[in-house]
């Protein structure tokens, strides 16, 4: 874990033995570790479909192959004695096929031993979360709970739910501590406010290049101005477009630590799934996922406004929700939830129209 954290990274615990979980939480919290804690809780009603449904899957991935590469190690080490109670031969799933593996029998005495290894396969997986849940219940949660340790519980349900309910709350609960662990603190009187108290932008802008190079050379532009004036940019999170353009040039003169982009779960799977790639920090910044574009927006604004004096918001060209964005937080300045300034960087006449309807409405 130090060497870990000394890389700059976040240590991340999952399963594991749950003799060897504890010890290893008391070692964090004496070395003053600040950590979260999330627990999956199958739900009663799918629970047992869940497992028939991952054995399933088991098998076609070659769980077969995988025991049989057991057994041969049973013969070649312990002189072909059965034994499973120690190593890797008490893993679920060995014992209950290990008839099977052994038989040397007609084809359909073969098929009987198979379905009934699956069986109890099944049987004792289930008795074996069942355990775990108990311990989870009566250790680990009194535990966390009395060490002050931030707990979620999250609901399993099937693989069609994963996302919903357990991927996107987690992501979004963990990257908002790790985020404001790294970024953001809170006054005596509740203001947010920047632990470096560097002046901070923040950009709104497109993920799309436009249909003018001149949309993306106003982004480098702009970059090159934030590191002539030692700006922080904290922006929407995508690597393609005007905001990869001014994310990647800012790096590259300022360093990742300069740009802090904030993107939600759904865009950055869809950028995964449309560049093949994931974002790099070392050319990207840092990056946190959040669940939805609300908490990207609300991360953002309270990056801004909790900067030191000089920090403001930008908007480059982009969509609809460019527009949106830089509508809201000019709202935001009429109603006087903030003093930051907003400039409008209109590029090739690209927000005339918009600019001419302000006018005319004021």
């Amino acid at each position: 874990m130090e060497e870990i954290t000394n890389r700059g990274k976040f240590p991340i615990l999952v399963g594991g033995s749950t003799s060897l979980a504890i010890p290893l939480l008391h070692e964090a919290l004496k070395r003053q570790y600040r950590f979260v804690a999330a627990t999956l809780i199958p739900r009663q009603s799918t629970y047992w479909q869940s497992i028939h449904v991952r054995a399933s899957e088991m098998l076609e991935r070659g769980l077969l192959a995988e025991l049989e590469e057991l057994r041969d190690l049973q013969q070649s080490l312990l002189d072909d004695n059965a034994c499973f109670h120690k190593g890797v031969w008490k893993a679920i799933g060995y014992q209950e096929f290990y008839p099977y593996l052994e038989a040397d029998s007609p084809r359909n005495a073969r098929q009987s031993s198979f379905q009934n290894g699956l069986a109890l396969m099944n049987a004792n997986t289930l008795q074996y979360g069942f355990h775990q849940l108990e311990w989870i219940r009566s250790i680990l949660n009194p535990f966390l709970h009395q060490a002050g340790v931030v707990c979620m519980s999250l609901p399993v349900t099937n693989k069609a739910s994963w996302m919903s309910e357990v991927e996107i709350p987690a992501i979004s609960m963990l990257n908002e501590l790790c985020y404001s662990l790294r970024t953001i603190q809170v006054s005596a009187n509740g203001a947010l406010k920047s632990s470096s108290k560097c002046r901070v932008v923040g950009l709104f802008g497109g993920s799309s290049p436009g249909n003018d190079p001149g949309h993306i050379d106003a982004a480098k532009k702009l970059a090159f101005a934030l590191h002539q004036h030692n700006y922080k940019l904290v922006y929407g999170g995508g690597t393609t477009g005007i905001m990869g353009a001014i994310a990647s040039t800012l790096v590259q003169l300022s360093g990742p630590s300069a740009v802090q982009g904030i993107i939600p779960v759904a865009l950055a799977k869809y950028e995964e799934r449309l560049t093949n790639k994931r974002a790099d920090p070392s050319k990207f910044g840092n990056r946190t996922v959040v669940k939805d574009m609300h908490t990207r927006k609300r991360l953002m604004i309270e990056a801004v406004i909790g900067g030191a004096p000089g920090s403001g918001f930008v908007a480059l060209s982009g969509g609809y929700g460019t527009l949106e964005e830089l509508l809201e937080i000019t709202t935001w300045y009429q109603l006087g939830i903030h003093q930051c300034g907003i400039c409008v960087f209109d590029v090739c006449g690209f927000y005339k129209g918009l600019m001419d309807w302000v006018r005319q409405a004021a």
